[in-house]
């Protein structure tokens, strides 16, 4: 009986690391590898993603239908994000160095709501850098919750109008609205539009 329970005991064990081990996916990506990532039984997802890189990593959600980009941005190295992943969409990662990098995952099943296609909207891509010693937690509703580390850079591919806050205790700062005047490439100083928007008069 003795023996029986040692070795129940070992069976839930294992069971149990078996299901946490099981909690985050890792991906390998080869230099210039992209990596498609489908789940058709889903009605809509959510994705939570880890850079475990010293590379930024292209993130995308895509329409099955033509490829066309509906989301996207550059996850730092060390940085994670959440992203909502639509029904008929399918999930990218996108190594553009000469270096492997390594992803970790979590699927969550959900419906984030199926949104009715029409026309693009008009996009731009830029760059948010963060030139201070300290992270920077913000917040880009709809689309992810980037935690941009000291001294790095972000990239971005945002529809014009998408607003962006820094996420505060008790209320979120707005910082930054996407506009058309933004250049393609565009690096924009994420402490600036704190400072900004901290002191709108001067």
């Amino acid at each position: 009986m003795k023996q029986l329970s040692i070795l129940l005991f070992f069976c839930a064990f294992f069971g149990f690391a078996q299901k946490q081990a099981q909690e985050r996916s890792i991906l390998f990506l080869s230099p210039k590898q992209v990596v498609q990532l489908d789940y058709p039984n889903f009605k809509g997802y959510v994705v939570k993603i880890w850079n475990k890189s010293k590379f930024d990593l292209g993130v995308s959600a895509r329409l099955e239908k033509n490829d066309s980009l509906q989301k996207g941005f550059g996850l730092a190295k060390g940085a994670n994000a959440t992203l909502a992943i639509e029904e008929d969409m399918y999930l990218q990662f996108e190594n553009r160095f000469l270096a492997p990098l390594k992803v970790e995952y979590i699927v969550f099943k959900g419906k984030p709501g199926k949104k009715k296609v029409g026309p693009p909207t008009p996009q731009r891509g830029f760059y948010l850098v963060n030139t201070t010693v300290q992270s920077l937690p913000l917040k880009i509703p709809g689309i992810m919750n980037p935690n941009l580390s000291p001294y790095s850079k972000s990239g971005v591919d945002l529809p014009i109008g998408q607003k962006i806050y820094l996420k505060t205790p008790g209320k979120d700062l707005l910082i930054f609205t996407v506009t058309d005047t933004i250049s393609k490439g565009a690096r924009i100083n994420v402490a600036d539009l704190i400072d900004r928007a901290l002191n709108p008069e001067n």
